[in-house]
């Protein structure tokens, strides 16, 4: 293989990579419809270089490779998530992932004259079953609606590490006399960095210079319709967190965690309880 066959696998991951990130950013998708969207990507990725005479197929399973590479790019530098927690079992994954595309590279790419149906019964009986993953996928999701999907969770050990990642960036940001601020101001920072990270959250300042139409901006995504940094935005947040708690003490005695944060995210407000819950024992 040359280097421009090389080129062209490492181009196919780091687009399946972005187009899997926002599938999974919008859907909050499994990692079995995550392994299925990427064989789907792939086989159309095949049928297009046999219909453009790309002379690249016949080892095309290996921009998975490139995916994994870009995925831990991202997981290490960009997301403040572990690529190798345990609990994610992204090697595993991607060794499955791997395995799967190297088969249907050698059945269902190299055997063929093209990809796209043309009447082999094996084929015919892939792309119904890519179909019907489709179908219900949409069914499930509910794509076609206006509703908000549902949340991608975020496990304890994730928790930590982008509870130490973020504090020792923000520390001086989120720094309060009162740790239960400064705990959930974590607790929401981490909620949005796991919902939106900084790969999709530089997009929306892309779009933001282009437009200038109001927008989530910030680690905090905060509505905007002027430019705020990350920094900017928690202290937009930390302002609002102040009030709503100074409010809540001259009217009780006790202050409730649960009420200041329903009352800041009424639609979030379980998921970034379940993280303070976590980060206030550290």
């Amino acid at each position: 293989m040359g280097l421009m066959c090389w080129l062209f696998y490492c181009f196919l991951g780091l687009t399946f990579f972005v187009i899997i990130m926002v599938v999974q950013n919008k859907f909050s998708i499994t990692k079995f419809e995550r392994l299925v969207f990427s064989i789907i990507l792939l086989m159309i990725s095949s049928g297009l270089c046999y219909k453009f005479a790309i002379k690249y197929t016949e080892n095309i399973f290996l921009s998975f490779v490139f995916l994994m590479i870009v995925d831990i790019i991202y997981s290490s530098y960009l997301s403040d998530k572990d690529f190798f927690d345990k609990e994610e079992k992204n090697v595993f994954y991607y060794i499955v992932l791997i395995f799967f595309g190297f088969f249907v590279n050698q059945e269902f790419v190299n055997q063929v004259s093209q990809v796209f149906l043309t009447g082999e019964d094996l084929r015919i009986i892939l792309w119904f079953l890519v179909f019907l993953f489709l179908y219900s996928f949409i069914k499930e999701k509910d794509v076609l609606s206006k509703t908000s999907p549902a949340k991608a969770k975020i496990n304890y050990e994730n928790i930590l590490v982008q509870y130490a990642k973020l504090r020792y960036r923000f520390h001086n940001e989120c720094d309060s006399n009162n740790k239960d601020i400064s705990n959930i101001l974590y607790a929401i920072m981490i909620f949005n960095n796991n919902r939106k990270g900084k790969l999709f959250r530089n997009y929306d300042y892309f779009l933001f210079r282009l437009n200038g139409n109001k927008r989530p901006l910030g680690i905090m995504q905060v509505e905007s319709n002027k430019f705020i940094t990350d920094s900017e935005s928690i202290e937009i947040v930390r302002k609002k967190i102040e009030k709503l708690y100074e409010r809540k003490t001259k009217l009780k005695s006790k202050v409730s965690i649960q009420d200041i944060i329903n009352n800041y995210d009424k639609n979030n407000a379980l998921e970034i309880q379940n993280i303070f819950n976590v980060i206030q024992k550290f």
